[in-house]
């Protein structure tokens, strides 16, 4: 039940008023001064108070300033005489929530009452509602389109940030309301139609080795000022949705989804984005460069000459060697936003930067990272407390203020793996746990998509043995006999490479630069 503490030095007037909140079972306690009411405070319980601004004594002003020193969220309703300037200001600036003005009627309070104390639940209740039914439209449709799965992805994020995370775990105590139970749906989803989009380009949708044509290339033709392309590794769309917030004052979004490559992961999906190919064309284009081999380091060493001979192929050419950038750390970071007119002194550079990247593989590996962010929520907020603190914010108000046009996307994205599959497969598999290639592998294919044909996959085709394995939902993909120190490693990490809404659907959008008028 609500406790509300009322504070009246006429509360006798007010019984009436109180009798009508209790009916709608609010708890009242009353008190008859500002004194009595701070030492109700220090043994009872209460969600809000209602303070009479004029009173004998320690008035109402006085007394919020007592509370604040010990309750900073506590709610504190001022009930006025007149609408006095101070008290709006007050109000604002978040020491008092909210003022009603005398005489006051009962609906005016439970109005008030309603609007701080069970908004947030009304939210809840509707948003869990609105997200069950949208869930369940698309898990029991034949016909889903990835318009269908990207319309729901985004609104589950958005109604989950606007709740503070909480929507996520009040789903996940329904039965069937969890995200990961519409993720076999999109498995099966994309075990369908993948192969469908690489063979017919035309009617592919927005994908990682499509994005230059359809995004970037239209972008430097218009020849209206410059163009940077910038890909924010492992960066999840809940990320950017909290990111995006902080920028929208410097731009205007377009928004929009691509899907990754397969595997969703670095040295796949972002040689796919830089190269305009998909890996089986790299590989078979490059191969004294992309080499795939198991544990090859160095797939993503060439992402400058792909992108120059990409940037040729599909018809734009700046007679000088294309501009690329790398920012793994602060210092990179900052070289990078000092040296903006060099680098774009031909209009067009492409930027990499990989934070998000190391500060998820960082979780896995240090457990005050784990600690700090256990789960999804705190996880995004982590990315966004850096974002908001990073030379790449800074960097981008730079930009708009030169009036540069950013298109921004992630190589993939992240999801947090908690259960474990068993594969098994000829000797010399790779290591990945979100995805596997090798000779004949072997899984359950209610937990991973077998691949044994990777050639109309996009993937390298180079033996006729060679399956690949992407794990479902949240699988785990472990070989017999795993560790123990492995499963504790991995076991509610977040990794990519397999197939859930979260590593696949990562945002594409254009940002348009606003003009300051002062």
């Amino acid at each position: 039940m609500i406790t509300i503490l009322w504070v009246d030095d006429e509360i006798d007037h007010l019984q009436a008023h109180i009798r009508f909140l209790r009916k709608r079972n609010y708890e009242v306690i009353s008190a008859s001064s500002g004194r009595e009411a701070l030492e109700i405070l220090k043994s009872i319980r209460v969600d809000l108070v209602l303070m009479d601004q004029m009173m004998v004594g320690m008035d109402g002003l006085e007394t919020v300033h007592e509370i604040r020193k010990s309750y900073d969220d506590l709610p504190v309703v001022m009930v006025t005489q007149s609408e006095e300037e101070e008290l709006m200001d007050k109000a604002l600036a978040g020491t008092i929530a909210d003022f009603l003005t005398k005489p006051v009627n009962p609906s005016q309070i439970l109005l008030v009452l309603k609007r701080l104390l069970e908004s947030g639940k009304l939210k809840m209740n509707r948003a869990t509602v609105e997200v069950i039914s949208e869930t369940e439209k698309v898990r029991h449709s034949k016909t889903n389109t990835l318009e269908d799965w990207t319309g729901l992805y985004s609104s589950w994020m958005e109604k989950d940030i606007s709740l503070g995370g909480e929507l996520d775990h009040r789903l996940k105590g329904i039965q069937g309301g969890g995200l990961d139970q519409v993720e076999m749906g999109f498995s099966r989803f994309i075990e369908k139609n993948y192969p469908n989009w690489i063979a017919s380009p035309e009617s592919a949708p927005l994908m990682a080795h499509n994005v230059l044509e359809r995004k970037v290339i239209p972008e430097l033709l218009k020849g209206k000022g410059e163009v940077v392309f910038l890909v924010i590794d492992c960066m999840r769309y809940d990320q950017w949705l909290l990111m995006a917030k902080s920028i929208e004052h410097w731009y205007h979004r377009e928004p929009g989804f691509m899907v990754t490559g397969l595997p969703s992961a670095t040295p796949y999906s972002r040689n796919s984005i830089f190269s305009g190919l998909v890996p089986r064309d790299i590989w078979r284009f490059y191969r004294t460069h992309w080499i795939e081999e198991y544990g090859y380091p160095g797939l993503n060493s060439y992402e400058r000459l792909l992108l120059g001979n990409a940037l040729g192929r599909l018809g734009w050419r700046t007679g000088k060697d294309v501009v690329y950038a790398k920012a793994s750390t602060r210092q990179e970071g900052d070289n990078l936003k000092r040296g903006l007119s060099h680098f774009l002194k031909d209009g067009f550079m492409a930027i990499v930067v990989n934070f998000i990247d190391h500060l998820t593989h960082g979780r896995s590996e240090l457990d005050l990272i784990r600690d700090i962010a256990p789960d999804v929520s705190a996880f995004r907020r982590l990315a966004s407390g850096w974002f908001e603190h990073s030379f790449l914010f800074e960097m981008i108000k730079t930009l708009s203020a030169r009036g540069a046009t950013l298109i921004i996307t992630s190589d993939h994205g992240s999801t947090q793996a908690n259960r474990i599959t068993t594969i098994s497969g000829a000797r010399g598999m790779s290591h990945s746990v979100r995805y596997r290639f090798g000779h004949s592998l072997k899984a359950d294919p209610k937990h991973s998509v077998v691949v044994t044909n990777p050639g109309d996959w996009g993937l390298p085709d180079d033996n006729p043995r060679k399956t690949y394995l992407f794990g479902r939902e949240d699988f785990l993909l472990m070989q017999n006999g795993f560790r123990r120190e492995d499963m504790y490693k991995f076991k509610g990490s977040f990794q990519h490479g397999g197939v859930s809404l979260e590593e696949m659907l990562v945002p594409c959008e254009v940002l348009r630069p606003k003009k300051y008028r002062g």
